[in-house]
């Protein structure tokens, strides 16, 4: 096995010093970041996103401006009344009471802590994570749902809550919140996964037992990088290490038939007619490298990461923005993916950081 690996991690060198890496695009587009005020980004799961990407930009690069600019947004939320927005929504931008989208930017904040070991910044997390734990709408069986009195699985919110699950049970030596993080990604495939492709749909109803009919991209996005990051955290021994491989090589398989001849995803994934979209592309990135840098994955899958990776710097790179992102999206039916506006928006230049830090990650290695 270990020569097996050796060898087909050997065959991907050349491919690596062939193509561009597109790094300085990368780096333009973390410097752009930093370049708008801090405080123009609330406490919501783009935002998060975004600040997840950053902190990986960071850690690749050891530019303290990066994470400067992560302290000063971080601080900005140390007078807030965390519990009560986190019970109740936000009412200035609209959001339900219990909602997810509010747990991602504790995960970009807890690795903040990671590198700049301050007490207020764990303190953030923690309390979000015990919010996840304690008061969070779950299903019968355990699983999160989007928001208080929803009744539904989103697959958006296994990104929202796996990577702070997972990456605080580690820190705190919390086993328990590592099998949740694995386990919600188990009973989310349960109900939306599809046996035949691989692919997940949007949504599942527990009251009404409905499910959504689309494979949406950006949803097998956020699936793949909740795969990533929660079993970055797992032994191999674990019991939940190898059902979660299970489901990414399912994953990777309808993936993989599902990438247009350029290198991007449709928004509906089985749906050419449908646009192509950069931010679920970049999601795809990220997770599907990591996954075989974890042993999660085959190395087989890499070729169609870099060749999705080029796309999107290709067509949606310029002077440090990422475009060709599709704004928000419900689980609403065929129509509402395909007609969603396009542009820039917060999770897509996260995804995109996040993309290139495994991207950079890799070329290193080769050399």
């Amino acid at each position: 096995m270990r020569l097996r690996r050796s060898i087909a991690f050997v065959a991907l060198v050349p491919l690596l010093s062939a193509e561009p890496h597109y790094l300085d695009r990368w780096r333009s587009v973390a410097d752009r970041l930093i370049e708008t005020p801090p405080e123009s980004y609330p406490f919501n799961w783009g935002e998060g996103v975004q600040m997840i990407g950053l902190m990986k930009v960071a850690e690749r690069t050891d530019d303290q401006r990066y994470l400067d600019y992560m302290e000063r947004w971080a601080r900005g939320f140390l007078g807030m009344n965390l519990e009560e927005l986190l019970e109740k929504g936000d009412a200035k931008i609209g959001t339900k009471p219990g909602y997810c989208g509010h747990w991602s930017p504790a995960t970009a904040i807890l690795y903040l802590y990671q590198a700049r070991k301050k007490p207020e910044y764990l303190d953030i997390a923690a309390r979000v994570n015990r919010f996840v734990l304690e008061r969070a709408e779950r299903s019968p069986e355990g699983a999160l749902g989007h928001w208080t009195g929803s009744h539904q699985l989103w697959v958006d919110t296994l990104y929202m809550a796996c990577p702070l699950l997972a990456g605080l049970g580690r820190l705190e030596g919390k086993p328990a919140w590592i099998d949740d993080a694995a386990n919600q990604i188990v009973l989310y495939a349960r109900r939306l996964q599809d046996e035949k492709t691989g692919l997940f749909y949007h949504m599942w109803d527990w009251e009404t037992g409905q499910r959504t009919t689309d494979p949406w991209a950006r949803g097998n996005g956020w699936v793949i990088m909740s795969l990533a990051d929660t079993l970055e955290v797992m032994d191999r021994r674990h019991r939940h290490w190898r059902p979660l491989r299970e489901i990414a090589a399912r994953m990777a398989k309808g993936l993989a038939a599902t990438q247009n001849a350029d290198g991007l995803w449709h928004t509906i994934l089985d749906d050419a007619q449908s646009h192509p979209e950069a931010s679920a592309t970049a999601m795809v990135v990220y997770g599907t490298l990591k996954l075989i840098r974890l042993g999660a994955l085959p190395e087989r899958y890499a070729a169609m990461a870099h060749k999705a990776w080029a796309a999107v710097n290709e067509r949606h790179v310029r002077d440090g923005v990422v475009t060709g992102v599709s704004a928000g999206t419900d689980p609403l039916g065929s129509e509402h993916y395909r007609t969603r506006p396009l542009g820039t928006f917060t999770w897509g230049t996260g995804a995109y950081l996040m993309a290139g830090s495994e991207i950079d990650r890799l070329g290193k290695r080769a050399r």
